[in-house]
């Protein structure tokens, strides 16, 4: 009776995984998966008394597929969430947003007064100088992990001021 259940058992899994092969042959990955790159990812410290904070990065999608970005999450971080920017009627506004495509061999830029991250309930201080776990995910099933820096508004404003200064040489 064992050996028979043992037969059962393995003419099952081969059976399993033969159809699951047989299914997955001719399958191209690389034709139909976006191959992507994250630069200058960096979260803003949360300020004194402050709920939320920003992330910012950049999407580089180097394949001829467009990528669509569903959801972020940070270490340490209890929640992040996609917002833009967008002016309605002479207002800025912000809203919450449940995707970005990042098109085929394009870039998608979060930075302040577009597209960007914001991060609430930090379950420990975060800490300039800092990196963190970043995880990207995208709708197709895949997912991106990268390092992100904490770093702190002033730091921020000094790059930003010191980057538009060098590009009007």
């Amino acid at each position: 009776m064992t050996k028979l259940c043992l037969s059962f058992v393995s003419a099952l899994a081969f059976s399993f995984f033969s159809s699951s092969l047989a299914a997955h042959s001719g399958h191209n990955h690389s034709a139909d998966t976006a191959q992507l790159e994250v630069s200058n990812a960096q979260v803003r410290e949360f300020l004194p008394g402050g709920k939320a904070s920003a992330a910012y990065l950049t999407i580089f999608n180097h394949s001829g597929v467009n990528a669509t970005l569903t959801k972020a999450s940070i270490d340490g971080l209890a929640r992040v969430e996609i917002h833009e920017h967008t002016h309605v009627d002479g207002m800025m506004k912000m809203q919450k947003v449940e995707s970005v495509v990042v098109k085929a061999h394009e870039s998608v830029d979060f930075q302040p007064g577009g597209y960007h991250l914001m991060v609430f309930e930090p379950q420990e201080p975060l800490k300039a100088g800092q990196e963190r776990k970043l995880t990207l995910y995208f709708s197709d099933g895949n997912r991106l992990f990268t390092n992100i820096e904490v770093v702190t508004l002033e730091s921020q404003i000094n790059k930003a001021k010191s980057s538009a200064q060098h590009s009007h040489h």
